[in-house]
């Protein structure tokens, strides 16, 4: 088994942990917003999400760190601020979801590439909970389009959401 780390495997890592990171900004960002126009839970959901992935970047960070890995972090870019619509908001976590599962491929088929099946192993563990996170985005998704031809229906989505915090 080997235990160094690929080239490809840390450049697919560290592009997943780079945009993890970005992606829990983005996701507080959009739990400001939520916030802002009365949608607590929605909120509520959104910070989660927002911890999820910043605890998602730094298992990867630490599983980096644990194999002996020296890097520099790259600054974060810039979050969305202009979101004007909870629909526009969760259309956006589940595109989220869908880039963090197709990076974490991309580190699967790397570490496959190096022959690292140390990376190979925490990929696919990490990938399967990817899997659950984007399917759950997508119902979330799928129920609020059916709720959203009113504002009645925004709040009852919002009320919803209560019971999966």
């Amino acid at each position: 088994m080997s235990i160094t780390l690929g080239k490809r495997s840390f450049e697919a890592a560290s592009k997943y942990m780079l945009r993890g990171f970005t992606v829990s900004y983005n996701s507080l960002s959009m739990s400001c917003t939520l916030k802002n126009m009365g949608l607590v839970n929605c909120a509520d959901w959104c910070l989660q999400k927002s911890e999820a992935y910043r605890l998602g970047a730094m298992k990867i960070f630490h599983h980096l760190e644990s194999r002996g890995i020296k890097f520099k972090l790259t600054p974060i870019p810039v979050s969305r601020q202009d979101w004007r619509a909870p629909l526009h908001i969760f259309e956006e976590v589940y595109r989220q979801e869908q880039e963090l599962s197709d990076l974490i491929s991309v580190v699967y088929e790397s570490a496959i590439a190096d022959k690292d099946y140390i990376m190979q192993q925490f990929a696919m563990d990490f990938f399967d909970d990817h899997l659950k996170s984007e399917s759950k985005a997508l119902n979330l998704l799928n129920r609020l389009r059916k709720m959203q031809s009113s504002d009645l229906g925004v709040f009852e989505f919002d009320a919803e959401l209560r019971a999966i915090l």
